[in-house]
């Protein structure tokens, strides 16, 4: 194998091979986190020929959240692959293979033979999935366990899920504030929500308890806040446990009782059980904070604030 082009071809196709076997591994693991590293941004999913239906395209993360809602139901999966058949051409790959799955709850099986359909392309060095679809060749067993897979995820996700759901509503919460809508604001607490803000300026609450009274603190923010930005630069890091969040967060707002632009990095702690927010501790640099709402100028910030403190 002299020649460049057919070593590039062969590193390409072993490559593919492995996001192929990868698939299946994070399946039968339950590692929602690995496997989404191997789709692009959107794929379209096939499964029509063994569970009805047509065709469907969506993104990673909702192809993520599907898996998570069904697969961790079954008390054992094993998938294998075999005669593998790969086509490279300007970029793409077209690749198959036939896959055999035996799928296990409590004493029943349901066992599939069948062939996967899979495109990619290459993305920053990677081969990623963007078509992935499976054709049913034969079935045996109790395919209605599958229903059974799905009650039993739904009584009790796995960590991947309750972590996503809890980002979700930390996302939300954020948009919420960007898009002024109150409504929004207002769903993601629970009754008993508290917001803790250790480094607030005098004035200003470092505390506030109850859904009710979270309302009330951000009632005034659609009058005082312009143009705002809470999510281009939000990045996640993983807690042991999947209900809390840390998330690192710009804020860049104008503000509108005083006309001066308000720049803050936060890090905000976030309890979410059951997807809706129970304790927020909001940690930022109260200096930025006292500039943009012009405290220092011996103002009432109660007149300056996001809602009544």
């Amino acid at each position: 194998m002299n020649d460049p082009s057919d070593l590039e071809t062969a590193k390409d196709t072993a490559a593919i091979t492995t996001v192929l076997e990868g698939v299946v591994n994070c399946f039968d693991r339950g590692d929602y986190e690995s496997l989404g590293l191997l789709y692009s941004d959107h794929v379209e999913m096939d499964y029509s020929s063994l569970l009805g239906g047509t065709a469907h395209k969506k993104t990673r993360e909702q192809q993520l959240m599907d898996w998570a809602e069904l697969l961790p139901g079954f008390d054992l999966m094993r998938h294998s692959l075999n005669d593998f058949n790969i086509r490279i051409e300007e970029g793409i790959a077209n690749a198959s293979c036939s896959v055999a799955g035996q799928l296990y709850v409590g004493d029943k099986v349901w066992e599939v033979e069948g062939l996967y359909q899979f495109r990619l392309h290459k993305r920053s060095n990677h081969w990623r999935i963007f078509k992935h679809s499976f054709v049913l060749k034969s079935e045996n067993g109790n395919g209605d366990i599958l229903e059974t897979a799905k009650n039993r995820a739904k009584a009790h996700p796995p960590a991947f899920l309750k972590r996503r759901k809890a980002q979700a509503a930390v996302v939300k919460f954020l948009k919420a504030l960007e898009n002024k809508d109150m409504d929004a604001l207002a769903d993601v607490w629970s009754e008993k929500a508290v917001q803790d803000m250790p480094y607030s300026p005098d004035g200003f609450p470092d505390v506030v308890e109850g859904k009710a009274n979270l309302i009330k603190h951000y009632s005034a923010w659609p009058e005082n806040a312009g143009e705002a930005d809470f999510t281009s630069n939000l990045k996640f890091y993983p807690m042991i446990s999947p209900e809390w969040v840390f998330a690192e967060f710009t804020g860049e707002v104008e503000i509108l009782t005083t006309g001066r632009e308000y720049n803050q990095i936060y890090g905000g702690l976030f309890h979410v059980p059951h997807g809706k927010i129970q304790y927020y501790r909001e940690y930022f640099n109260p200096e930025p904070f006292r500039f943009a709402y012009d405290l220092d100028e011996g103002k009432d910030p109660d007149h300056f604030l996001i809602g009544e403190p």
